[in-house]
């Protein structure tokens, strides 16, 4: 009989260690996928970063020392409205323009009287926000399918930044303790994890050092890699009707004034649609400031705010250009348009002989609408034209004058040069 109550207490203990390790087996797995990926028929992961792992929920708030807000007017800036200060005391801003393929990118640096950068902001391409099972057969199982199906998409863009992956520490803890614990995370919410671990990969940069979520703007921010321990980069994403609307922003950390700016810039930017109508009531704002205003960097603002919602108006460039050479010291905010103006138009749209810059194309076509606008302006003699020869249509009359400029022996050399505005 004894032997009997011996044997059922070992048969039970085996029955129970069993059961045990069957229970916290999903959570081996779980964190050694984690730790050294798996590779089965249902899912296939490579080791993840640590960094991968937790996200955060973050509260920024508004600092004790606040710059004055009358010093910063909210501005339409592409796809977004943001926070600009305007004739600020401590820095000015720079248009940063970068010429791609698929069109120029705008962003802005913000600097003070020795061209150190505080902070700077650069808009890059919006895409299409979308979560994937791939060819991970576990996200698809009928069981763990619906139950990711019933997270929102709002919940799964938000877990993406916030959710803590790793499983509670068991620090301090008595196995059993530790086994209650585990039991607070399903097993459905062990897949539900694995899935936003696998579309971190798809929506975080590689190089990611940090990510968290501001839940008062639904913003994801990401830090990235910094060249120097006094500048923070970051990335933030913001998201409307599917699309991701990304924006890199560079923050000097041991400038007050730049941590500052990257509060309110962070609390206060959103999305705001834009299309070619949306730079109306921008220039409306431009021609209520004053002549003076117009020439300096608040007039600039205003002519690169609007400029950014139609980036093929080459009319937008030249008056931007025109009215900064016409005020004091905006060498510095007339570099880049000029830049740009040169490699998009091949002219650098400059009234400024010294500046003007174009290449042998620009050239002729100027040449020749400076001699068409003279030749049509001059007064008729008895009745006929003060110009050489004699045209039946307008393509005559532009053949002829664009052979007399080419005549004028334009050195389409001399005129490719770029001309140096250091």
């Amino acid at each position: 009989m004894l032997k009997k109550i011996i044997y059922l207490i070992i048969t039970l203990a085996l029955l129970g260690g069993a059961g045990v390790l069957v229970a916290i087996a999903p959570y081996h797995i779980y964190t050694l996928t984690l730790t050294e990926g798996v590779n089965t028929q249902f899912l296939q992961m490579k080791p993840t970063k640590a960094v991968f792992y937790d996200g955060e929920t973050i509260d920024v708030k508004v600092p004790e020392r606040m710059d004055d807000e009358r010093l910063y007017q909210s501005v339409h800036f592409g796809h977004f409205e943001m926070p600009i200060p305007i004739n600020h005391s401590l820095f000015s801003l720079i248009p940063i323009i970068r010429i791609e393929a698929a069109g120029p990118r705008l962003g802005a640096s913000f600097q003070n009287s020795k061209n150190s950068e505080f902070f700077s902001f650069m808009i890059e391409r919006p895409y299409k926000f979308e979560t994937t099972s791939g060819d991970q057969k576990i996200f698809i199982l009928p069981i763990f399918k619906n139950y990711i199906n019933r997270k929102s998409s709002d919940d799964v863009w938000a877990d993406i930044f916030k959710k803590q992956l790793s499983l509670p520490s068991n620090d301090g803890k008595s196995f059993f303790e530790s086994l209650v614990t585990l039991q607070d995370v399903s097993y459905y919410e062990l897949v539900y994890n694995l899935y936003i671990l696998y579309n971190r990969h798809f929506v975080l940069p590689e190089e990611t050092t940090k990510f968290s979520f501001y839940p008062e703007q639904n913003m994801g921010i990401v830090e990235l890699p910094s060249d120097s321990d006094k500048m923070k980069v970051e990335r933030l994403f913001i998201i409307e009707k599917g699309l991701i609307y990304p924006i890199l922003i560079k923050t000097k950390t041991n400038e007050l004034a730049a941590m500052n700016f990257r509060t309110k810039f962070i609390r206060e930017i959103k999305y705001k649609a834009t299309s070619t109508d949306s730079a109306i009531p921008i220039y409306a704002r431009y021609k209520q400031i004053s002549y003076n205003q117009r020439l300096d960097q608040q007039g600039m603002i205003y002519l690169y705010s609007a400029w950014s919602h139609d980036l093929n108006n080459r009319d937008f460039v030249r008056v931007i250009i025109l009215f900064l050479e016409r005020g004091k010291l905006n060498l510095k905010y007339l570099k880049p348009f000029y830049e740009f103006a040169y490699r998009k138009f091949g002219s650098t749209l400059s009234s400024a002989s010294g500046y003007l810059n174009e290449t042998a194309t620009e050239a002729l076509k100027r040449k020749m609408s400076e001699e068409l606008d003279k030749e049509v302006n001059q007064e008729s003699v008895d009745g006929k034209p003060k110009f050489e020869g004699q045209f039946s249509t307008p393509e005559e009359k532009i053949q002829f004058n664009l052979q007399k400029a080419k005549d004028n022996k334009v050195n389409s050399d001399d005129s490719d040069k770029v001309l140096s505005i250091e």
